[in-house]
């Protein structure tokens, strides 16, 4: 028998979710791509993740000109 789970929020069975691409956030600057995984009854966020096949950011300007100045 497989168990599944329910939405904390509404109490329905979560048979699907809501995949959206997100941009995490540190110190109000975005820092990595993540998914959100939400309720498709209530839209309730179940959870979030760093997306794996995200692609990485790329450096800020003035960081690859900070580092460029070093050497």
């Amino acid at each position: 028998m497989i168990h599944q789970g329910k939405c904390p929020k509404c109490g329905n069975t979560v048979l699907h979710v809501h995949v959206e691409s997100v941009n995490g956030m540190v110190a109000n600057e975005s820092k990595a791509k993540c998914l959100s995984y939400s309720c498709i009854h209530c839209f309730a966020v179940l959870g979030v993740q760093i997306d794996p096949r995200g692609k990485r950011r790329p450096k800020a300007a003035n960081e690859a000109g900070a580092a460029a100045a070093k050497k």
